[in-house]
């Protein structure tokens, strides 16, 4: 068998983020790249992917620092030319990816951006002969959870590789028991215009985040006291003892006479979850930096010379969730029947059989949530038609168990089941979109009919779901979920951007007495209920999904 073919990903912000933060990484990665030239097969890729061209003060701000950031990465050793194939670095210009601290960024979106990245990285004809022979690693690297320097920008792309993570990956176990996340990446349908496996790519994919250095006089100061100065002390003491061995005359009886104490400008170590990577070439990254001549000011010329980033990288490997672990693995054809968290025996029974709970999770839900208890959150006979009482339930379950996903089922007095996923109802202020939210409608047929508005470019190349979907629709922000307290409404869709003739995909009014549906172009979705789209509600619930039992 071939040797494994590393892929590495870096996944920024902003232009300059790559020269500020992660220029000790890039360069030992160009290191191993050098060490292994002699084996092609051996040779780590090296991309960078930037998600927006900077340009939050004005508009022609983005081509300016998009022609920096190829300086840039010239600088640092990274060709972005397209002279053998797809060029490795990548600066993005999407309106929904606008450079500023208050846009917010679509995991989702930021998920399939990211695959179709990958999906051309892989997908080049001098490649594919290749990769059907190795097995192919794709390292991501990007920020953690606090985003580095705390840039909110920063954080959603983290959270967007870890949509990909959770959602968009399914989780088997390795040779030795470790838990490793695949990713089926899908090429071009064949000229008869049939899919078929050999069409597929699956992929390794471990993400590796940058540690955040919260404490500033660490980062900035502390640093150089307990990090960087032992390795000088280390490396002078070497040289010492060294120059007294060889004025006792050591080297008339060396069999090694040359030996080198040359310090260091570069070293990698790593125990498998944690990777160290270490340069001293301040004037490298100082060049870089310079290179974004716009945005090269007093304090990040300071920060240059004093700052951890510019020395030391601590990166971690983004822990797998082992809920996620394939059904695969179990031998197991089929999911395990729901399970849902036990109520007292004087509640009311669940509105959805068992049945239609399997039917609905695999028709709606995300994988990460497929292996995750049923919490029913709020019931319209168990806990009142009263919206305060709603609220309440919903209120008090996002603050216990923060950014849960929901599901919202409502009957019909002509037993009609319809209804919407979203991964977290907003209060009072929506959020511009979500990660992902949907309708769906219950057939005669025991399935789903889910209507989400994805565009069809985006099902092409990662593996699709098993139900029928409605697709062609457009991503906007009317694409959100409303809870209006003023109003006493909760709404799918609808609001800004709606045509004539539009509405709400779904809307429940106070008393939950009846509701109505309507055409939503951000869904994709014809009325849910025949008629219309006017109903008289028999029963609403909502649900969470937990990790576990409580």
């Amino acid at each position: 068998m071939a040797a494994d073919q590393d892929i590495w990903l870096l996944i920024t912000a902003h232009p300059d983020d790559e020269s500020m933060f992660f220029i000790p990484t890039l360069r030992n990665l160009l290191y191993l790249d050098r060490k292994n030239d002699s084996n092609d097969s051996q040779k780590p890729n090296i991309h960078l992917l930037c998600l927006s061209n900077g340009d939050y003060r004005d508009v022609s701000d983005g081509p300016v620092r998009t022609k920096e950031f190829y300086k840039a990465c010239s600088l640092i050793g990274i060709d972005g030319s397209k002279s053998s194939g797809a060029s490795s670095v990548v600066v993005l210009d999407d309106d929904r990816l606008k450079d500023g601290p208050n846009e917010v960024w679509n995991s989702d979106l930021i998920a399939n951006t990211v695959l179709e990245r990958l999906q051309t990285i892989l997908g080049s004809k001098q490649q594919q002969s290749t990769q059907q022979q190795q097995q192919i690693n794709v390292n991501i690297i990007t920020f953690d959870q606090g985003g580095v320097s705390g840039h909110p920008n920063h954080v959603d792309v983290f959270r967007g590789i870890k949509h990909v993570l959770d959602e968009k990956c399914h989780v088997v176990r390795g040779d030795d028991e470790k838990l490793m996340a695949r990713l089926i990446l899908k090429q071009q349908a064949d000229t008869n215009g049939q899919d078929n496996n050999n069409n597929r790519t699956e992929v390794n994919l471990r993400v590796l985040t940058l540690q955040t250095i919260s404490n500033p006089l660490y980062k900035y100061f502390l640093w150089i006291f307990v990090e960087l100065l032992p390795i000088f002390l280390i490396w002078l003491v070497q040289v010492l003892l060294y120059t007294i061995y060889l004025l006792l005359g050591g080297f008339l009886f060396s069999k090694n006479g040359n030996r080198s104490i040359r310090f260091s400008r570069m070293n990698t170590t790593s125990d498998g979850k944690h990777l160290r990577c270490r340069l001293f070439d301040p004037v490298l990254v100082w060049m870089a930096m310079a290179a974004h001549s716009s945005q090269f000011v007093w304090y990040r010329r300071l920060s240059v010379l004093f700052s951890r980033y510019t020395y030391l990288n601590d990166l971690h490997e983004l822990a797998i969730d082992p809920t996620l672990l394939s059904e695969e693995e179990e031998d197991e054809d089929a999911l395990p029947p729901v399970n849902t968290i036990e109520e007292d025996s004087s509640s009311p029974k669940f509105l959805l059989s068992n049945a239609q709970m399997v039917a609905l999770r695999e028709a709606v839900l995300p994988i990460g949530l497929h292996h995750r208890p049923w919490k029913r959150i709020y019931s319209l006979s168990r806990d009142g038609d009263s919206f305060v009482s709603f609220e309440k339930h919903i209120t008090n379950w996002n603050a216990k168990f923060g950014d849960s996903s929901t599901l919202l089922v409502v009957k019909t007095t002509k037993g009609e089941v319809i209804g919407g996923y979203a991964d977290a109802i907003a209060t009072s202020s929506p959020r511009p979109g979500t990660a992902r939210s949907c309708l769906f409608r219950a057939e005669k047929d025991g399935s789903f009919t889910v209507y989400d508005g994805k565009q069809n470019s985006l099902g092409t190349f990662f593996e699709g779901s098993p139900h029928r979907l409605k697709s062609g629709g457009t991503e906007g922000s009317s694409k959100k979920i409303l809870l209006d307290s003023t109003r006493r409404i909760i709404a799918f869709g609808g609001g800004i951007g709606m045509k004539s003739g539009d509405g709400f995909g779904l809307c429940l009014e106070d008393g939950f007495a009846r509701g109505t549906t309507a055409r939503c172009e951000a869904f994709c979705n014809e009325p849910l209920v025949e008629g219309d789209g006017v109903f008289d509600v028999l029963d609403v619930e909502v649900y969470g999904f937990v990790f576990g039992q409580f």
